[in-house]
């Protein structure tokens, strides 16, 4: 995977036409777009927004969920809700939170389309036995 990632860096640096923005994709819309693609992008938030796409959890349940520290998931609870892809609410000692992004629950459900056909790019070199070229 490293040298396909290599080789496709050095064909677009090669090749100007490769390094300018698609028509129609503003300087903004290339952030936002990737903003979210980093915020979904870390296997732990990835698998946040995951079982919060089957309805609202607690923070203790999603501690439960995915077995990591109850402040390393507050903080990417907190940089989630900063970009307004989940919110949180509050009843009595727990807090709550849903994802309320439409373009993350797309991008999550395309990933796990993917993910349930096995036709993402590691199931297929893993599972597959393609060349490490790739």
């Amino acid at each position: 995977m490293t040298i396909y990632v290599r080789q496709r860096l050095a064909e677009i640096k090669a090749d100007p036409d490769l390094c300018r923005r698609p028509k129609g994709l503003s300087p903004s819309r290339v952030s936002a777009a990737s903003q979210l693609f980093a915020a979904i992008g870390f296997s732990k938030r990835l698998l946040i927004l995951l079982h919060l796409m089957d309805g609202e959890r607690s923070v203790s349940e999603l501690v439960s969920l995915i077995r990591g520290s109850r402040t390393a998931l507050s903080q990417h609870l907190s940089g989630m809700a900063k970009l307004g892809i989940v919110k949180s609410r509050t009843q009595g000692k727990r807090r709550y939170y849903s994802c309320t992004s439409e373009q993350a629950k797309m991008v999550v459900s395309f990933l796990r389309a993917l993910a349930d056909r096995d036709e993402l790019p590691i199931g297929k070199r893993s599972g597959k036995g393609s060349s490490s070229g790739r």
